[in-house]
């Protein structure tokens, strides 16, 4: 398994506690929106060009170990009120945009007791299918690094850069390919429900594009 990416302890990799106390609703305020989406302001002001092919990703878990499903989470503007979309995983699929950060909302959530935690990681925005062009992958960790150096400042001294794709599959990884400029195929790592793919390797310089049984679900971007 791989672990999750880490940035000193603030940019890769954000942790939110919310307590609650006895005798509390069922909607219960957690604070300002913002506070669940760490650094989220700063990678919607860079221009569009320089995020096209990374984004951030958040994910909400329940420290009582309740199930994403059982999980709600909403906040409401002049547009009314809006519910955080989670995937099983927990990961939001549909974080607010600038418009929705710059009003400020609180947001709220359902669960009464126990608390709630929020991971933040970089992920390649990819068309995900059964073949991936080796210069897209490229241009992901370009431009996660680039933005790290940006946003970062000096603790971006500090943090490892991103080097490797983790190409997550719902279930089991199928067997994934690194196809080279000869025609030439190297096996990618596959670990349960992972592939792994450094393209700056030295043998795997001239790959062209990779190809897997079926298409990813995400890919992280690790170190």
């Amino acid at each position: 398994m791989t672990r999750p990416t880490q940035m000193g302890a603030a940019l890769l990799m954000a942790a939110l506690l919310v307590s609650s106390a006895a005798g509390q609703s069922v909607a219960r305020e957690v604070g300002p929106l913002a506070r669940l989406f760490p650094h989220w302001q700063e990678y919607l002001d860079l221009p569009a060009n320089d995020r096209s092919h990374f984004t951030l990703a958040y994910a909400i878990g329940s420290t009582g170990s309740v199930p994403a499903e059982e999980i709600r989470i909403w906040y409401e503007n002049d547009a009314g009120e809006t519910e955080l979309v989670l995937d099983p995983g927990g990961q939001v699929l549909n974080p607010p945009d600038l418009s929705v950060l710059d009003a400020d909302p609180v947001a709220w959530v359902n669960q009464p007791q126990g608390g709630m935690s929020v991971s933040l990681s970089f992920q390649a925005s990819l068309e995900l299918g059964e073949e991936i062009n080796r210069l897209d992958t490229l241009l992901a960790l370009e431009q996660a690094n680039q933005a790290m150096r940006r946003v970062g400042g000096v603790a971006a001294l500090f943090a490892p850069s991103f080097k490797t794709l983790v190409f997550i599959f719902d279930g089991a990884a199928p067997e994934a390919w690194a196809v080279h400029a000869d025609g030439r195929r190297t096996a990618l790592i596959v670990q349960e429900s992972q592939a792994i793919y450094r393209p700056n390797d030295r043998d795997l310089r001239d790959v062209e594009y990779l190809v897997f049984g079926h298409a990813p679900a995400r890919v992280l971007l690790e170190s």
